[in-house]
């Protein structure tokens, strides 16, 4: 099956057997729900030039940079694990999130 038929969760699978080191994501179903709040409030990040964002009624301080959000924005939609990739994970530990 092609790249472009697979569904969130499929490209999260690959994401995640790709993931290594200290900054490895679990391939669970409850990391993959986490994963998609992750990615919405990064989708947030990336295009806004605010240094704080909103999640459940908390203000928080970005980690990381718009370009960064962007970056990770295209690498997971391609299932590419790199060092910014990885920066989803301090999102989520700033959420409280586990991926």
């Amino acid at each position: 099956m092609e790249m472009k038929n697979w569904s969130d969760f499929d490209r999260y699978l690959i994401l995640a057997d790709n993931s290594h080191g200290k900054h490895k994501i679990k391939d669970t179903y409850e990391s993959f729900l986490n994963y998609k709040i992750v990615i919405d409030v990064i989708n947030r990040i990336a295009f806004t030039d605010k240094s704080t964002y909103s999640y459940n009624n908390n203000i928080y301080n970005k980690k990381i940079t718009s370009e960064d959000a962007k970056k990770i924005l295209g690498n997971v939609l391609n299932c590419k694990w790199t060092s910014t990739t990885a920066k989803l994970k301090i999102v989520g530990h700033q959420l409280g999130l586990i991926i």
